[in-house]
């Protein structure tokens, strides 16, 4: 298995861990939760957790000066306005529009990686790139009824912020391991929600008490894993690779939400879902395809050098 496909391998489990926080998010708000105690409880015990950790094992957690300004700016900023601008932009628009806008990103992070590293897409990964985009409106079941331009832009807010967080999250895997990485973002982004939450008085800790049974889970699985395991595809892929095959997420979450919330699934939701899936396939082996090619003149390159010494 090449580096390509191992990065695959962990941008789909992150993809999961992400797919299935939406229904530990609704499960929490029947019991009382407000967004952000939500969000602040998430990213504190996580970040409690990983340090926990790293103190149990003795693993060295000091990092260079310009790596910890990054992992503020990619936590303390990046991630508490992606949580912020996504859940509030549900207020407005439904979910499945602003699920939709979101999902602008991978769009968003191959125009700022063509113009900041040069990083180009072939033809086959445009077309397939633009199938998967249309999948989604059919499996998400978008309806343009409601339109609100507030919400609406607080969603392109968030696809742009989660674009920008996708690059800068490349930059930091290059010094840095995953686990690390994730540690100090929940904890940036930790602080970044409760002061938020502070000043909007939205954080309480007046909420029933099952609720903490999904907020270990969305702990757990969509935010440790989940993180740690984008991180790693990060470490393997470029930023517009990951982001790509990142758009099978939605077909995590419409599946959970069949099996959790008992929601039915039309038809036509069940096609855009099996497209999307065949869209992403496409995306992907067009994209390995290239990867491939560049190792094979990469490899050259290196040989042609070596014999002429």
């Amino acid at each position: 298995m090449n580096n390509f496909s191992k990065g695959a391998v962990y941008a789909v489990i992150s993809a999961i861990g992400y797919g299935i926080m939406p229904i530990f998010t609704v499960k929490a708000y029947e019991h009382g939760m407000t967004v952000y105690t939500l969000l602040f409880l998430r990213f504190a015990l996580s970040s409690v957790i990983f340090f926990s950790f790293f103190l149990f094992r003795g693993i060295n957690i000091k990092i260079g000066k310009q790596d910890m300004k990054n992992l503020f700016f990619l936590g303390g900023v990046l991630f508490t306005l992606l949580s912020i601008f996504h859940f509030e932009s549900i207020k407005y628009i439904s979910s499945s529009m602003a699920v939709l806008l979101l999902y602008c990103f991978p769009l968003l992070v191959c125009i700022i990686s063509y113009f900041l590293y040069k990083e180009k897409l072939n033809m086959g990964s445009m077309i397939s790139l633009v199938a998967a985009f249309i999948s989604m409106i059919y499996l998400l079941g978008v309806s343009l009824d409601k339109m609100n331009i507030y919400g609406i832009v607080l969603s392109l807010l968030a696809a742009l912020v989660f674009a920008i967080y996708m690059i800068v999250g490349k930059k930091v895997t290059i010094n840095n391991s995953p686990v690390i990485i994730s540690a100090y973002t929940t904890l940036f982004a930790g602080m970044g929600v409760f002061t938020f939450g502070l000043v909007k008085q939205e954080i309480s800790l007046d909420f029933n008490a099952n609720a903490w049974l999904y907020i270990a889970c969305m702990v757990f699985l969509s935010t440790i894993i989940a993180e740690i395991a984008f991180f790693k595809s990060l470490e393997l892929l470029s930023s517009s690779n990951v982001s790509m095959i990142s758009m099978v997420e939605p077909v995590f979450t419409s599946v959970f939400a069949l099996v959790f919330l008992n929601e039915r699934l039309h038809f036509s939701q069940i096609t855009g879902g099996f497209f999307l899936l065949i869209s992403l396939t496409i995306l992907i082996y067009f994209q390995n395809k290239t990867v491939t090619s560049q190792e094979i003149k990469e490899e050259m390159i290196q040989n042609e050098h070596i014999l002429t010494k």
